[in-house]
Protein backbone atom coordinates (compact mmCIF):
# COMPACT_ATOMS: atom_id res chain seq x y z
CA UNK A 1 0.00 0.00 0.00
CA UNK A 2 1.22 3.49 -0.87
CA UNK A 3 2.32 5.12 2.55
CA UNK A 4 1.36 8.70 1.02
CA UNK A 5 -2.28 7.63 0.96
CA UNK A 6 -1.76 8.09 4.60
CA UNK A 7 0.00 11.23 4.84
CA UNK A 8 -1.54 14.04 6.72
CA UNK A 9 -3.13 12.36 9.47
CA UNK A 10 -4.89 15.11 11.32
CA UNK A 11 -5.44 15.58 14.65
CA UNK A 12 -8.65 17.46 15.27
CA UNK A 13 -9.45 18.84 18.61
CA UNK A 14 -12.41 20.95 19.92
CA UNK A 15 -10.67 23.09 22.33
CA UNK A 16 -7.30 24.47 23.16
CA UNK A 17 -3.83 23.50 21.13
CA UNK A 18 -0.11 23.47 22.07
CA UNK A 19 3.40 22.31 20.90
CA UNK A 20 5.88 19.34 20.99
CA UNK A 21 9.44 17.66 21.11
CA UNK A 22 10.89 14.61 22.28
CA UNK A 23 11.71 12.98 25.74
CA UNK A 24 15.11 10.78 25.87
CA UNK A 25 14.37 7.46 26.01
CA UNK A 26 14.74 5.25 29.31
CA UNK A 27 15.18 1.59 29.16
CA UNK A 28 11.99 1.17 31.65
CA UNK A 29 9.68 2.71 33.70
CA UNK A 30 10.93 1.83 37.60
CA UNK A 31 8.25 0.25 39.85
CA UNK A 32 7.74 3.71 42.31
CA UNK A 33 7.31 5.68 38.80
CA UNK A 34 4.33 7.16 38.34
CA UNK A 35 1.79 4.71 36.32
CA UNK A 36 -2.02 4.91 35.41
CA UNK A 37 -4.27 1.81 34.90
CA UNK A 38 -5.81 1.28 31.38
CA UNK A 39 -8.80 -0.64 30.70
CA UNK A 40 -8.93 -2.19 27.53
CA UNK A 41 -12.02 -3.98 25.70
CA UNK A 42 -11.10 -5.45 22.27
CA UNK A 43 -13.26 -6.36 20.01
CA UNK A 44 -11.20 -6.32 16.94
CA UNK A 45 -10.34 -9.65 17.02
CA UNK A 46 -6.85 -9.32 15.95
CA UNK A 47 -4.98 -10.50 19.58
CA UNK A 48 -1.34 -10.21 18.08
CA UNK A 49 -1.58 -7.31 16.58
CA UNK A 50 -3.83 -5.56 18.88
CA UNK A 51 -0.77 -6.95 22.04
CA UNK A 52 1.92 -5.61 19.78
CA UNK A 53 0.17 -2.28 20.20
CA UNK A 54 0.02 -2.52 24.08
CA UNK A 55 3.80 -3.35 24.29
CA UNK A 56 5.00 -0.54 22.19
CA UNK A 57 2.94 1.67 23.90
CA UNK A 58 4.04 0.77 27.00
CA UNK A 59 7.20 1.18 25.77
CA UNK A 60 6.61 4.70 24.87
CA UNK A 61 5.29 5.85 28.34
CA UNK A 62 8.18 3.89 29.75
CA UNK A 63 10.26 6.16 28.12
CA UNK A 64 9.50 9.27 30.45
CA UNK A 65 9.23 7.15 33.54
CA UNK A 66 5.44 6.26 33.05
CA UNK A 67 4.26 3.23 33.89
CA UNK A 68 1.05 1.45 32.20
CA UNK A 69 -0.77 -1.40 34.11
CA UNK A 70 -2.90 -3.22 31.37
CA UNK A 71 -6.80 -4.75 32.38
CA UNK A 72 -9.31 -6.85 30.58
CA UNK A 73 -12.89 -5.26 30.00
CA UNK A 74 -13.71 -1.50 30.50
CA UNK A 75 -13.89 0.10 34.45
CA UNK A 76 -17.11 0.08 36.15
CA UNK A 77 -19.17 2.71 36.20
CA UNK A 78 -18.02 5.24 38.36
CA UNK A 79 -14.28 3.73 39.28
CA UNK A 80 -11.80 6.82 39.66
CA UNK A 81 -8.66 7.37 38.30
CA UNK A 82 -8.38 4.82 35.45
CA UNK A 83 -8.73 4.98 31.51
CA UNK A 84 -10.55 2.77 29.43
CA UNK A 85 -10.19 2.03 25.88
CA UNK A 86 -13.05 0.26 23.67
CA UNK A 87 -11.06 -0.99 20.32
CA UNK A 88 -14.50 -1.77 18.16
CA UNK A 89 -15.05 -2.48 14.32
CA UNK A 90 -17.84 -1.99 12.02
CA UNK A 91 -17.65 2.12 12.59
CA UNK A 92 -20.52 3.87 11.00
CA UNK A 93 -19.02 6.33 8.49
CA UNK A 94 -21.52 8.77 9.94
CA UNK A 95 -19.29 8.72 13.10
CA UNK A 96 -16.40 11.14 13.34
CA UNK A 97 -15.60 10.75 9.22
CA UNK A 98 -12.05 9.04 8.96
CA UNK A 99 -11.61 9.63 12.79
CA UNK A 100 -9.41 6.83 13.91
CA UNK A 101 -9.55 7.50 18.00
CA UNK A 102 -11.60 9.73 20.21
CA UNK A 103 -10.96 10.77 23.82
CA UNK A 104 -12.88 12.73 26.43
CA UNK A 105 -10.09 14.72 27.69
CA UNK A 106 -12.52 16.59 30.15
CA UNK A 107 -14.58 13.24 31.30
CA UNK A 108 -10.94 11.56 31.91
CA UNK A 109 -11.89 8.33 31.09
CA UNK A 110 -13.25 7.17 28.22
CA UNK A 111 -11.36 6.74 24.61
CA UNK A 112 -12.35 4.73 21.56
CA UNK A 113 -10.19 3.45 18.96
CA UNK A 114 -11.83 2.55 15.72
CA UNK A 115 -9.74 -0.85 14.36
CA UNK A 116 -11.66 -1.24 11.12
CA UNK A 117 -9.84 1.98 10.07
CA UNK A 118 -6.63 1.61 10.93
CA UNK A 119 -6.09 -2.02 10.03
CA UNK A 120 -5.89 -0.77 6.58
CA UNK A 121 -2.91 1.35 7.27
CA UNK A 122 0.51 0.92 6.81
CA UNK A 123 1.89 -0.65 9.91
CA UNK A 124 -1.19 -1.06 11.81
CA UNK A 125 0.04 -2.47 14.86
CA UNK A 126 2.38 1.19 15.63
CA UNK A 127 0.05 3.33 14.48
CA UNK A 128 -2.60 1.66 16.66
CA UNK A 129 0.10 2.09 19.33
CA UNK A 130 0.90 5.94 18.29
CA UNK A 131 -3.33 6.25 18.62
CA UNK A 132 -3.78 4.99 22.27
CA UNK A 133 -0.59 7.40 23.09
CA UNK A 134 -2.23 10.19 22.12
CA UNK A 135 -5.38 9.54 22.95
CA UNK A 136 -3.63 8.54 26.44
CA UNK A 137 -2.00 11.57 26.80
CA UNK A 138 -5.09 14.08 25.82
CA UNK A 139 -7.06 12.63 28.88
CA UNK A 140 -4.09 12.33 31.60
CA UNK A 141 -3.42 15.90 30.43
CA UNK A 142 -7.03 16.46 30.97
CA UNK A 143 -7.37 19.41 27.91
CA UNK A 144 -7.56 19.37 24.28
CA UNK A 145 -4.39 20.59 23.14
CA UNK A 146 -1.65 19.81 20.18
CA UNK A 147 2.05 19.77 19.98
CA UNK A 148 4.53 21.23 17.10
CA UNK A 149 5.95 17.71 16.19
CA UNK A 150 6.29 14.44 17.69
CA UNK A 151 3.23 12.25 19.20
CA UNK A 152 1.12 15.32 20.25
CA UNK A 153 1.67 17.04 16.92
CA UNK A 154 -1.63 18.19 15.15
CA UNK A 155 -0.32 16.59 11.80
CA UNK A 156 1.23 13.34 11.10
CA UNK A 157 2.92 13.53 7.85
CA UNK A 158 4.63 11.35 5.08
CA UNK A 159 7.52 11.46 7.23
CA UNK A 160 6.23 10.69 10.79
CA UNK A 161 4.52 7.26 9.17
CA UNK A 162 7.74 6.32 7.87
CA UNK A 163 8.83 7.01 11.47
CA UNK A 164 6.89 5.04 12.64
CA UNK A 165 7.50 1.62 11.10
CA UNK A 166 11.77 2.30 12.51
CA UNK A 167 10.93 3.87 16.10
CA UNK A 168 8.37 5.71 17.68
CA UNK A 169 7.54 9.79 17.44
CA UNK A 170 8.58 11.32 20.49
CA UNK A 171 6.77 13.43 23.60
CA UNK A 172 7.21 17.09 23.77
CA UNK A 173 9.11 18.07 26.76
CA UNK A 174 5.95 20.45 27.61
CA UNK A 175 3.96 17.11 27.31
CA UNK A 176 5.72 15.11 29.52
CA UNK A 177 5.26 17.97 32.40
CA UNK A 178 1.48 18.01 31.47
CA UNK A 179 1.77 14.43 31.76
CA UNK A 180 3.32 13.77 35.05
CA UNK A 181 1.73 17.00 36.68
CA UNK A 182 -2.03 14.96 35.20
CA UNK A 183 -0.61 11.89 37.05
CA UNK A 184 -0.23 13.32 40.21
CA UNK A 185 -3.30 14.47 40.52
CA UNK A 186 -4.85 11.47 39.20
CA UNK A 187 -3.15 9.84 41.94
CA UNK A 188 -3.60 11.28 44.86
CA UNK A 189 -7.43 12.22 44.85
CA UNK A 190 -10.89 11.22 43.43
CA UNK A 191 -11.32 12.88 40.17
CA UNK A 192 -14.64 15.13 39.81
CA UNK A 193 -16.30 15.51 36.89
CA UNK A 194 -19.22 17.54 38.06
CA UNK A 195 -19.68 20.95 35.50
CA UNK A 196 -16.71 19.45 33.10
CA UNK A 197 -17.56 20.53 29.64
CA UNK A 198 -18.44 17.01 27.23
CA UNK A 199 -16.13 17.77 25.03
CA UNK A 200 -14.05 14.64 22.94
CA UNK A 201 -10.71 15.12 21.50
CA UNK A 202 -10.67 13.23 17.62
CA UNK A 203 -7.93 11.95 15.89
CA UNK A 204 -8.83 12.40 11.97
CA UNK A 205 -7.23 10.92 8.44
CA UNK A 206 -7.84 13.00 5.95
CA UNK A 207 -6.62 10.14 3.67
CA UNK A 208 -9.02 7.78 1.40
CA UNK A 209 -11.23 10.75 0.88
Amino acid sequence: MNLKKWANLIITLTGVAMPAVSASPAAGAKEDDEHVTVHLADSAGDMLLVAQAKRLASQMFAGIEVKIVWRVGLPAAGQKGVIGIEIVTNTPESLHPSALAYSRPYEGVHIRIFWDRIQRMPFPNKVLAHVMVHEITHILEGIDRHSGEGIMKAHWSDADFGSMGIKPLSFAPEDVLMIHNGLKTRNSSAQSTTGQPERTSVTVSGAGK
